[in-house]
């Protein structure tokens, strides 16, 4: 039986505003932006590679979803 994974809306927010306002600057690179939301999304729903991989095809796809809705 495969179980979905969840974490919490409010605590993945507050978690990664946090994490965000750490940081030194306020423009910030993507990699150091998906560095964060890796690192607090990893710290709530755990790091194994399945994890990582439903994480990554989810980021994938969205921006697949952006293509689409922007197509001329």
């Amino acid at each position: 039986m495969n179980q979905k994974i969840t974490v919490n809306r409010d605590v993945f927010i507050q978690n990664i505003k946090a994490s965000i306002e750490t940081l030194p600057v306020t423009e910030l690179e993507l990699c150091d932006l998906s560095n964060e939301i890796g690192i607090v999304i990893a710290n709530l729903a755990g790091f194994d590679k399945k994890i990582e991989t439903e994480v990554t095809t989810g980021i994938t796809h969205g921006f697949g979803l952006v293509r689409q809705l922007n197509k001329p």
